[in-house]
């Protein structure tokens, strides 16, 4: 599942202005008739429930819209750049690491909600010395950091530049979390639309500055440069329940028997290396599950699967921790019951701890535990596992998903929650 994707956005610049003369028998150089350039195209995300990742963005380096044409003789404005469309899924935020001055100004002193005006963009003339000649080209338009130097420390900054300047679109080893940048918008909701990148306007042509004084200008404008940035599509999974467990846990299993999904399902760990949705239907309504990938002691900081894993843990309502005991530990006769017992609830406290590493606001959502594979206990153990919980303050459900044994009143302590 592609879920993190980089990309170089480039709103087309406008067109420039034209210098030209009208041209009639007997009248060599006639009054001023040079058109108008047209707009360049402008970037919009756009929200569609058709898609379910980033996976049609893979590969992708970005988009350059296209410029607005130069305007035309005989007063004739050039002709406006189509707007670039790129669909996401609902639940893509897109974030800023850099930008050009242009989209700096609306950003800053706006929004993405607003069009910047003519007045509020930079529009250089430019002065021919005879009608025909080329106008100048374009100035450098490199994007801008959203950090100066300054302000941050040597090891953030080049952390931000090396996003950047990265050749990958994929940003699966960069700990995202840690790196500067700069939400910019969320899109949640199909046919939600955002002007990501705004086109230049179109350079007004000779035939604008004509006056008393100036029958002949040789002078027009050049169109204003459009925005470009640099930003990171992230797609979050948006769930009622995220499955939070360690490898081998039976999460692929558990929503397989609540939802209509069918992961991929096997005896050992990390079968699942991708988040899977599954809807739950309870008395009419439909409830959201994801299957998340297993985490490891350390993924807070990256280990395993790491923040490609954490990262979806934040849309979801609500948290089923699902604990289990192994079969070589079920069947150790070196352990007592207890010790079984402890193995369970301490493999809670690390769970807790990794999202609390993570970010404060994953513990403090709402969550329940429950303990798998019931199937393979003894009443013995079964008992000593309810009462560790108690004694912690803390309720458990236990069931199996193998046999199906609880998970309807799982799936009814699931829906009291949410």
């Amino acid at each position: 599942m592609i879920d993190l994707v980089k990309l170089h956005l480039q709103a087309g610049n406008g067109g420039n202005g034209r210098v030209a003369f009208r041209r009639e028998k007997y009248i060599p150089r006639g009054g001023p008739s040079g058109g108008n350039g047209g707009d360049g195209g402008s970037i919009i995300i756009q929200g569609a429930d058709s898609l379910s990742s980033l996976h049609h963005l893979a590969g992708v380096k970005g988009y350059i819209a296209k410029p607005g044409r130069s305007g035309g003789n005989k007063k004739k404005t050039g002709v406006k750049a189509d707007s670039l469309v790129i669909k996401v899924p609902v639940g893509t935020r897109v974030w800023l690491l850099a930008e050009n001055e242009v989209s700096q100004i609306r950003r800053q002193r706006y929004s993405l909600d607003y069009k910047l005006n003519r007045d509020e963009v930079k529009i250089k003339k430019y002065y021919l010395s005879e009608s025909g000649e080329a106008p100048p080209k374009y100035e450098n338009t490199d994007v801008i950091p959203i950090l100066a130097k300054s302000d941050q420390l040597e090891e953030k900054y080049q952390d931000l530049m090396d996003a950047i300047n990265s050749p990958i679109d994929s940003l699966k080893d960069v700990d995202f979390k840690k790196l500067p940048k700069q939400q910019l918008i969320e899109i949640t909701s199909a046919g939600q639309e955002v002007i990501i990148c705004q086109g230049g306007y179109g350079g007004r042509g000779n035939d604008a500055f004509k006056g008393p004084a100036k029958t002949t200008p040789m002078e027009a404008e050049q169109g204003s440069i459009g925005e470009h940035k640099v930003v990171v599509l992230e797609q979050l999974l948006l769930a009622d329940v995220g499955l939070v467990g360690f490898p081998n846990a039976g999460k692929s299993t558990l929503i397989s028997v609540l939802t209509k999904a069918r992961p991929k399902v096997g005896d050992y760990p990390f079968t699942t290396l991708e988040p899977h949705l599954g809807v739950m239907e309870v008395n009419g309504k439909e409830f959201v599950i994801a299957d998340i990938p297993g985490l490891i002691e350390g993924a807070s900081e990256g280990k395993g699967l790491g923040h490609a894993f954490l990262r979806h843990v934040e849309h979801c309502s609500l948290l089923l921790f699902v604990l289990f005991l192994t079969e070589e530990a079920v069947f150790n006769d070196e352990l007592n019951t207890s010790k079984k017992a402890e193995q369970i609830y301490e493999q809670f406290v690390k769970l807790h701890r990794e999202l609390g590493d993570y970010g404060q606001e994953l513990i403090n959502k709402p969550y329940l535990i429950g303990v798998n594979k019931i199937d393979l206990y003894s009443d013995e153990l079964i008992k000593a596992i309810k009462d560790i919980f108690v004694k912690n303050n803390q309720e458990v459900i236990l069931f199996s998903a193998a046999t199906q044994d609880q998970t309807d009143n799982l799936s009814a302590d699931l829906v009291k929650m949410i």
